[in-house]
């Protein structure tokens, strides 16, 4: 089943402040990494895409990843 989380873009600092910073939505099969949707977006809008596409891929979960 497929899968959409949301994490930090590698070019975000180590010492950000928690959720800021560049954050991009990847798409997950099992533990199969699949495809990056929409790269340097805000966190806001990447949590609200990844929680689409969870939806649409028939998951209940929010889709917050490993970064939020």
């Amino acid at each position: 089943m497929y899968r959409a989380e949301v994490e930090p873009m590698p070019s975000n600092p180590p010492d950000r402040v928690p959720r800021t910073g560049l954050w991009k939505v990847v798409i997950y099969e099992g533990d199969r990494f699949v495809r990056t949707d929409r790269d340097y977006i805000v966190i806001s809008k990447a949590e609200r895409l990844a929680e689409k596409l969870n939806f649409e891929f028939g998951n209940k979960t929010k889709g917050k990843g490993k970064g939020a």
